[in-house]
């Protein structure tokens, strides 16, 4: 059976949600990773970090 990987990159702080900026624990492309990784349980899962923390603002 071929392997899976889910990689992924996300921003917690602010984010546009339904027509709005919110602020979120968990970034959208993590909520969507979770959801993926639940419908394929043996698939790897890999998420990528920056090495500067970006503003937590949404506009900047």
């Amino acid at each position: 059976m071929a392997k899976v990987l889910i990689s992924y990159y996300f921003r917690r702080g602010e984010n546009y949600v339904n027509v709005s900026i919110k602020s979120l624990k968990l970034g959208n492309t993590e909520v969507v990773a979770a959801k993926t990784k639940a419908l394929l349980p043996e698939a790897y899962v890999f998420r990528f970090d920056t090495t500067i923390e970006y503003s937590k603002s949404h506009m900047t």
